[in-house]
């Protein structure tokens, strides 16, 4: 049995996320003033980074792990998207933010339909106002040639995304936080059967037969997130740091620096000295 399935390891990567947290939060007013605007206009998105982490410490803190793992999915996109964003195209970065022009545009006046026929409506003045002209531009570029809400700001999928972030920086775990973390969320979101029990490791060619083994398997399952949520954030400094902003290049290496304690203390890294 490795340290990361003890209740010793899980803790030593919840203590990773702490400080991961904590430089989140010192970084703030950095992000807010920087000097990159695509960093400063992402500002609420940190912000919902930071939320995230928060969340996921929590949750798994009180041994909530199908939710933490619901929070993670939102983390990794969210985290991805800043990045991917620093390096995208002007009218990709125009396109995300046109895109919540268009949803705040349609949240004005909505419905739900089953078997055609509307069920429940919400609107504005009962649907009579008019938008401003940048909202009502937003819409009209996501909506399609059939008169269709475009439910997506991209068509750059989320590995893709992940490719340009990795195309930058080289490896960062990225790849491997989406092959764990997203599918097993996504089926929980969905209200499957599989997604209300994967976390119990009920599907698992081996599944925990007795509370010693279930123990095992729920610390094992901490330290992954722990370690998904503490490595993702670091990739979010790492990408600061490579834009040019000096007040990330110090957080940047205290971030990757406690990765690599963090990987040595559990084992998960050999220590330099061996």
């Amino acid at each position: 049995m490795t340290i990361v399935s003890t209740d010793a390891g899980s803790q030593l990567l919840a203590k990773f996320l702490d400080g991961q947290i904590k430089r989140l939060v010192e970084s703030v007013n950095a992000i807010n003033g920087s000097h990159i605007p695509r960093v400063a206009r992402l500002f609420s998105l940190y912000s919902a980074v930071i939320e995230d982490a928060i969340s996921i410490r929590i949750l798994c803190e009180n041994a909530r792990i199908n939710q933490a793992y619901i929070v993670s999915r939102a983390l990794l996109e969210r985290l991805t998207n800043f990045c991917f964003l620093q390096l995208c195209t002007a009218p990709e970065f125009s396109d995300y933010v046109d895109y919540s022009l268009n949803k705040a545009g349609r949240s004005l006046d909505r419905s739900i339909e089953a078997n055609g026929k509307v069920k429940a409506r919400i609107a504005l003045n009962g649907g009579d106002f008019e938008l401003p002209p940048e909202i009502s531009a937003a819409i009209a570029k996501f909506t399609s040639e059939r008169g269709r809400e475009k439910t997506r700001w991209t068509n750059v999928s989320l590995p893709d995304r992940a490719a340009v972030i990795e195309a930058k920086l080289g490896n960062t775990g990225l790849f491997m936080s989406l092959l764990t973390i997203y599918a097993d969320a996504s089926e929980a979101l969905h209200g499957t059967l599989y997604g209300a029990a994967f976390h119990l490791g009920a599907y698992q060619a081996s599944p925990p037969h007795d509370q010693a083994s279930l123990d095992q398997h729920r610390h094992q399952t901490l330290s992954a997130l722990y370690l998904m949520a503490g490595g993702g954030i670091d990739t979010l400094f790492s990408l600061l740091a490579s834009l040019g902003d000096s007040d990330f290049k110090n957080v940047a290496l205290a971030s990757k620096n406690a990765f690599k304690e963090a990987a040595i203390a559990t084992g998960l890294a050999a220590s330099k000295d061996k």
